[in-house]
């Protein structure tokens, strides 16, 4: 049985346990989840009119590939989110959870229940990615869904926005936000290379990802080995230079640094152990 604490980056377990104790996260959340069958008609509403929805008869391949990584992440048998494929120059993937596990077992259902989930991958994305890199970027996508980001990252952006006018409390909670936003991609890329298996799968669906192109052959070992060496340049770099780096505002990691981060957890003790025959739930 695959839990999320097995993968989850420890970052990303300490920042959530710190985002869940907060003092805006009671008010907060019971807002967001009051709000929530709105967000859901105009989200459906919206894909439903404007993008492909993927199922066994309408892009069968995609379909499997979906199907399969909700499979290696151990979610529940019945369970497969739904996918829409959207047209969009920008090669994409987003995920909405209308509802997480710990609602349904308040609400007496299963408590392996996610319902109302949907994940969102652009035309770009399909057009430029192998199917393994594809199916790398929906285990990506899944992972939000096991760590339970997708409702908590929507609850942040939610809950920041009144106390950001605070100026003490205003600002601790943006730079838990966003630092948490950043760990919770760290765990998302494990889960990621779970579903792959394959390092070089998961860096090369995010160098296509933040390249802009596939229409030249992009080689994944020198991605990696410039990943390594931008970690060892930046711990070499002038502190101020150093601090004014990791002080810039990001949605996401650096590339280059989720691949080194990736590429040291593929070589742990704890991947090996969960990828082992002996507690093997992948493929």
């Amino acid at each position: 049985m695959l839990e999320s604490s097995q993968f989850r980056h420890p970052l990303d377990q300490r920042l959530t346990s710190l985002v869940r104790s907060a003092p805006f996260y009671g008010l907060a959340e019971e807002t967001l989840r009051r709000g929530f069958p709105l967000i859901e008609q105009g989200v459906r509403l919206d894909l439903m009119s404007s993008s492909v929805k993927v199922s066994p008869q309408q892009l069968p391949d995609l379909h499997h590939l979906l199907v399969e990584a909700c499979g290696v992440l151990n979610f529940p048998s019945t369970f497969v989110p739904e996918l829409y494929v959207q047209s969009n120059p920008q090669a994409n993937a987003y995920t909405l959870a209308i509802q997480s596990r710990q609602t349904a077992k308040n609400k007496g259902k299963d408590k392996n229940s996610y319902s109302s989930s949907v994940i969102v991958v652009t035309s770009a994305l399909v057009d430029r990615c192998t199917p393994r890199e594809l199916q790398a970027v929906l285990g990506h996508e899944l992972g939000h869904l096991k760590c339970e980001h997708a409702l908590y990252l929507t609850l942040g952006n939610l809950a920041s926005s009144p106390l950001s006018r605070l100026p003490v409390v205003g600002g601790w909670v943006d730079s838990l936000l966003q630092d948490w936003r950043l760990a919770a991609e760290y765990s998302c890329d494990r889960a990621a290379l779970l579903v792959a298996q394959d390092s070089d799968v998961v860096a090369s669906s995010l160098m296509k990802l933040f390249a802009g192109t596939s229409r030249y052959e992009l080689n994944t070992k020198a991605f990696v080995e410039q990943s390594l060496e931008y970690e060892k340049q930046l711990e070499a770099a002038n502190p101020l230079v150093r601090m004014s780096i990791q002080q810039q505002q990001r949605t996401h990691p650096l590339p280059v640094k989720r691949v080194a981060e990736l590429e040291k957890w593929f070589r742990s003790d704890d991947y090996q152990r969960i990828v082992s025959p002996a507690g093997n739930n992948a493929k």
